[in-house]
């Protein structure tokens, strides 16, 4: 029921829904999924803005703003790894909703098929959220040296890019939800075996 809700809240095909829910590991909060998943997407505009630039569509650059960033070129190279990294990182907060971030694969040396300890993770994903969260600020404070668009801010173009940029400001936020709702699960007890006092 509580995930059918959800689903048609956010106007989610409910088949669709299910398989996302039957990926969840058993006791993570719907809200904590639905974080998840969208800490991934949020990333995906800047992504692909940063990504059509990168392969030469100019978005409204000049040409001596895409010389200045090296695109075409290193600047090029730079850009789609950027934007592959941004993603793959956000979609490591999908390892603390489902299963396979709660054991390290078993081809993994050492440690190979045990359970992820919970201080590990959550501290590898606060500290991701809080290096995030600087990045975010930085080019907050910084806009109009990093956007190409300083001197036309208002104009179409850079208004454009704000909006697929904008989203990723999320990020941080909700990677600390789901960081949240990873720790109180993993570390609850469970019912039946609390100690008789």
């Amino acid at each position: 029921m509580c995930g059918r809700a959800w689903g048609n809240l956010w106007g989610v095909d409910r088949r669709a829904w299910e398989l996302v829910r039957e990926r969840a590991v058993p006791g993570t909060p719907p809200w904590a999924v639905v974080a998840a998943w969208a800490a991934v997407a949020c990333v995906v505009p800047s992504a692909a803005w940063r990504t059509a630039v990168g392969v030469g569509v100019p978005l409204g650059w000049s040409d001596t703003q895409l010389a200045s960033q090296g695109i075409p070129g290193q600047g090029t190279v730079y850009v789609l790894a950027l934007s592959a990294l941004s993603i793959a990182a956000a979609a490591l907060t999908l390892g603390l909703v489902q299963r396979w971030g709660e054991r390290w694969p078993v081809w993994a040396p050492v440690v190979g098929g045990t359970a992820v300890p919970v201080w590990l993770a959550a501290g590898l994903a606060t500290a991701g959220g809080l290096v995030v969260g600087v990045i975010v600020v930085q080019s907050v404070v910084h806009w109009s040296d990093v956007s190409g668009f300083a001197d036309r801010p208002q104009s179409g173009w850079a208004l454009l890019m704000a909006a697929c940029y904008a989203p990723a400001a999320l990020w941080p936020v909700l990677l600390a939800a789901t960081t949240v709702a990873y720790v109180r699960r993993r570390t609850r007890r469970p019912a039946g075996r609390l100690r008789a006092g």
